[in-house]
């Protein structure tokens, strides 16, 4: 037989494998030689770059700003993103523009809200001394910086720095613009940040003429008025083509402090600071002392508004309603004028204003009260009246839809619901003693217990601790879990603000607002059924066309009690009064 497997094979094998490690030996060494090589070129070519002495220091300084500034660029870009959401809407600039003609409930009209696009006045036919007024005082480089004048600020903080306090806004006219377009007059850092952010996107979409011209169309100018020709027909019943030089100075000085300066709240202050205007006219080279002269003689008088009863907390509430609906139409409607017809009794408007003077000049001092609100409401929804503040002049605050208010006792109603809800009657026997929640132990107004009484009689004397343990006894024994359906229950309701889970929640201590808590009240009336609150009747286009109504497109009254828990909690309520009443005789 033939030998497969020749007796030289090992031989073979042990060469190759010496060959293959004298290869790989060598291109191990060829790398590392090659490596060190190349650090010792690299190292050569950046010795060239070495430094030292106030060089080096001066290297170091660069090289630590690049990295901060690397940083600075991404969180800026961070802080970037949340403003530019704010325009994501295609639409930003025509949703400025809606124009709002509003009747009351019985077809007079009763105010305006918006801007007439159509009927603005352009630019070159403001006059220009007004032009002039308004960049000397607001922004003298308007024309000069990209959305935020840096020099300006700087200036700002030197000026309030030494003043110990704010003398000069440094704040743009752009940065002013995207304040009046996209947010709000909260004053937070966010908020100035996204200004800033908003300001520069509008310098880019839009030309110095067009930032100006809607700034004078935008802005609010006191007395309900917004833009500038607005304030004129308000303060001097004329056009902003017409108005002088006096008056001019009026309302450029108005932009930053509307209510402070605004001349039917107080006129002194409003000729005081015409006066700072026309300084800056001189001191901004824009007119000389001669021309200023007759204007400081002769100061604007504007037209008396003493007796003007304007609805104007409730036309702002009736406007924003307005906008929210408008973004429910479709894409297909252009339309950007219309006149509504709301629910407001003018009648009823004018005694609810007066009651809450009468109550704040009787009472305010002995409650420490400047401010009221209330909401006159329909048991459908409809807000018949709304008073958001003692002077809309003074304060465009809306304290009935956006102030947030502990309700005290008035919570009650929604534990004493979701008690009925869960099983008892209004003749239930309740214990009036101590009761704790942690550390927390809840005591009654006299600092004493009543013992055994019916749920009626609970309600009646409005007992805390009575409403503490029914949030324990709806949540069968945990009052987390029961203060969890007292809130549910509350929010099905009406009330839109967020009642954190507090141990005192059953007693009142959480924040709600007026317009809420009266919405939620309607439920009991409607029989278990929630309603919205609402001031928009009908909408109409400007050429009469009916778009909405409420009856027929609104949000429909929503199931959250049966009839049988909501008419026990109004005969509770009623007893309330009526028994208060009896004692109050006796």
């Amino acid at each position: 037989m033939r030998n497969l497997f020749p007796e030289d094979w090992k031989p073979n094998i042990k060469r190759f494998l010496l060959g293959l490690d004298a290869w790989v030996d060598f291109s191990v060494f060829r790398s590392v030689s090659g490596l060190r090589e190349t650090y010792e070129r690299f190292s050569t070519f950046m010795d060239r770059f070495h430094v030292s002495g106030w060089r080096r220091g001066l290297n170091e300084i660069v090289s630590e700003g690049a990295t901060i500034g690397t940083l600075g660029l991404i969180v800026m870009l961070a802080l970037a993103i949340p403003a530019f959401r704010e325009t994501s809407d295609d639409d930003w600039l025509k949703k400025s523009e809606l124009a709002v003609t509003f009747l009351d409930r019985y077809g007079n009209e009763v105010g305006s809200r918006g801007i007439k696009h159509n009927d603005a006045i352009p630019l070159d036919q403001f006059p220009d001394h007004l032009i002039k007024a308004v960049l000397s005082t607001e922004d003298r480089r308007f024309y000069e910086h990209f959305g935020i004048d840096l020099a300006g600020t700087a200036r700002a903080l030197v000026a309030n720095t030494r003043a110990g306090g704010v003398v000069q806004g440094g704040s743009s006219i752009t940065q002013q613009l995207a304040k009046n377009l996209f947010l709000n007059n909260e004053r937070t850092i966010e908020r100035k940040v996204k200004e800033a952010f908003l300001a520069m996107w509008l310098e880019a979409r839009l030309t110095k003429n067009e930032i100006l011209k809607l700034y004078l169309d935008r802005a609010y100018m006191g007395g309900g008025a917004f833009g500038v020709d607005a304030a004129a027909q308000y303060y001097f019943n004329k056009s902003a083509r017409d108005v002088n030089l006096a008056e001019a100075a009026m309302l450029a000085g108005l932009f930053k402090a509307p209510t402070k300066f605004a001349p039917h709240v107080n006129l002194p202050a409003a000729r005081a600071r015409a006066n700072v205007v026309l300084d800056n006219l001189v001191e901004a080279n824009m007119m000389t002392e001669g021309q200023v002269f007759g204007a400081r003689r002769h100061p604007a008088t504007p037209v008396d508004r003493r007796d003007d009863r304007a609805p104007n907390y409730y036309l702002d509430w009736a406007f924003d309603e307005m906008r929210k609906l408008v973004d429910t139409f479709p894409k297909s409607m252009t339309e950007r004028v219309f006149v509504v017809r709301t629910a407001l009794d003018t009648n009823l408007q004018i005694n609810a204003d007066a009651a809450v003077e009468s109550s704040l000049r009787q009472y305010g001092q002995e409650y420490h009260a400047k401010q009221a609100a209330a909401v006159l409401m329909d048991v459908d929804g409809a807000v018949r009246a709304m008073v958001g503040g003692r002077d809309y002049g003074a304060s465009q605050f809306n304290r009935a839809t956006d102030a947030m208010r502990q309700p005290g006792s008035s919570f009650k109603p929604y534990v004493y619901s979701a008690a009925l809800i869960n099983g008892m009657k209004p003749t239930s026997i309740v214990v009036d003693g101590p009761v704790c929640i942690g550390n927390w132990c809840p005591h009654n107004y006299g600092n004493g217990y009543s013992g055994s009484m019916t749920l009626l009689n609970a309600l009646t004397h409005s007992i805390n601790t009575i409403a503490v343990k029914l949030s324990i006894s709806i949540g069968n024994g945990n009052a987390k879990v029961g203060r969890a359906k007292i809130v549910k229950l509350a929010h099905d309701m009406g009330i839109r603000t967020p009642l954190p889970d507090t141990p005192s929640l059953p007693i009142g201590a959480d924040e709600v607002t007026v317009l809420d808590h009266t919405g939620a009240y309607a439920t009991f009336p409607n029989l278990g059924k929630a309603v919205t609150a609402h001031a928009l009747l009908e909408v109409r286009t400007g050429a009469g066309d009916l778009v909405w109504r409420f009856d027929r497109d609104g949000p429909k009254p929503r199931q959250v009690m049966s009839a049988g828990v909501a008419g026990d909690m109004i005969k509770m309520m009623n007893n309330v009064v009526e028994n208060r009443h009896h004692q109050r005789l006796s």
